[in-house]
């Protein structure tokens, strides 16, 4: 019993690092950039490159800026902020603050402002077919800056 217990123990590992998880890892190039609305470190926005071509092999990818709006891109599939694959993206852009709306309601007992979602971009770039950016990601590093403009 033992023995077959061990046995089974053992060809349950076997397989399981011969097939893996199920999720297949791909091999990403590095994929940096700063974000700059008129200029100026644009926090918060979130960047999505889209594969120009599908089945081309390159990989729809996202980011998020941070306060100095700096970004480093990744895929679902490969590791966090480890980039995206080869290949043409175009780009599309998203930047959201909250807005007091100047009205409230009460939660949980507490009184608290409604607040209204708006962008700080133009329309434009919200959209990959308008956003005036297509890039191409190469084998190796990646610098890749975007300055979006207010008007």
């Amino acid at each position: 019993m033992r023995k077959s217990f061990a046995l089974t123990l053992a060809l349950v590992c076997a397989v399981t690092l011969l097939v893996g998880c199920g999720k297949k890892v791909v091999k990403t190039e590095g994929v940096t950039g700063t974000i700059t609305l008129d200029g100026a470190p644009l926090a918060d926005c979130n960047v999505y490159f889209l594969a120009v071509e599908k089945g081309s092999g390159a990989l729809d990818s996202f980011a998020k800026t941070d306060a100095s709006g700096n970004y480093k891109l990744q895929t679902m599939t490969g590791a966090a902020n480890a980039g995206t694959t080869p290949g043409k993206y175009k780009v599309r852009f998203d930047a959201r603050v909250g807005v007091d709306t100047g009205k409230t309601e009460m939660v949980s007992g507490k009184e608290v402002p409604i607040m209204d979602v708006k962008s700080v971009l133009p329309k434009k770039y919200n959209d990959v077919n308008t956003s005036g950016f297509e890039v191409e990601v190469k084998p190796g590093a990646n610098t890749i800056d975007f300055d979006l403009k207010s008007k």
